[in-house]
């Protein structure tokens, strides 16, 4: 038996969501023939028509690439930054969604019109702004020794090597769970060369 008449390709039909209207007559995939739909509520009910996989095949979401951050919303204070992408193209025919096209990230600017902040408090942020919880740390002269300061994390999740800690100077990583807050130092050291922020890597 060819199943051949009728369908979705044969009237051009491929609708979004629950569409009654979206209606032909043709053989459905049990192999009964009569009313069958070309909507994309229709692989739920079991009621396309038989070519309705390849007349309406599933297009995902299709996204740009990230933009470049944009820089801090304010100066001398915690303060976010933004990025963005767009949808070259929606989703049709079940498609999987869209994802996120706006991300933010907490940050902080020590300069302003190529000066230093001289504000009494200034925040320290090194992590993104839905996670971290600036700490405030004292104002830093120009000619003064550079001060360290802390940044306060929760644990949201943790890989199966942060528990498995054999070296001496990784025992203490057996103690972290998630959910709990640590509080990560930035010594002088470790201070980026010319700036007042510690710098290193992260996964997102």
């Amino acid at each position: 038996m060819r199943l051949s008449s009728g369908g979705c390709q044969d009237k051009g039909l491929c609708c979004s969501g629950r569409d009654p209207s979206c209606v032909s007559k043709g053989w459905r995939p049990d192999r009964t023939y009569g009313t069958c739909y070309c909507d994309q509520a229709c692989t739920s009910t079991l009621d396309c028509c038989h070519d309705y996989q390849h007349a309406c095949p599933a297009e995902h979401c299709v996204v740009s690439e990230w933009s470049q951050w944009s820089g801090c919303t304010e100066a001398c204070k915690a303060a976010v930054r933004m990025r963005s992408r767009e949808v070259l193209q929606k989703p049709r025919n079940g498609g999987k969604p869209c994802p996120p096209v706006q991300e933010f990230a907490g940050c902080a600017e020590y300069w302003v019109r190529h000066r230093q902040c001289r504000k009494s408090l200034v925040p320290a942020l090194i992590t993104t702004g839905g996670y971290g919880n600036a700490r405030k740390k004292r104002d830093i002269s120009i000619n003064s020794d550079i001060m360290g300061y802390c940044v306060e994390f929760q644990l949201t999740s943790l890989t199966a090597g942060c528990l498995r800690g054999l070296q001496p100077h990784t025992q203490w990583m057996q103690y972290l769970r998630e959910g709990h807050k640590v509080c990560v130092e930035c010594q002088p050291p470790a201070l980026a060369a010319g700036h007042q922020h510690c710098s290193g890597r992260w996964r997102e």
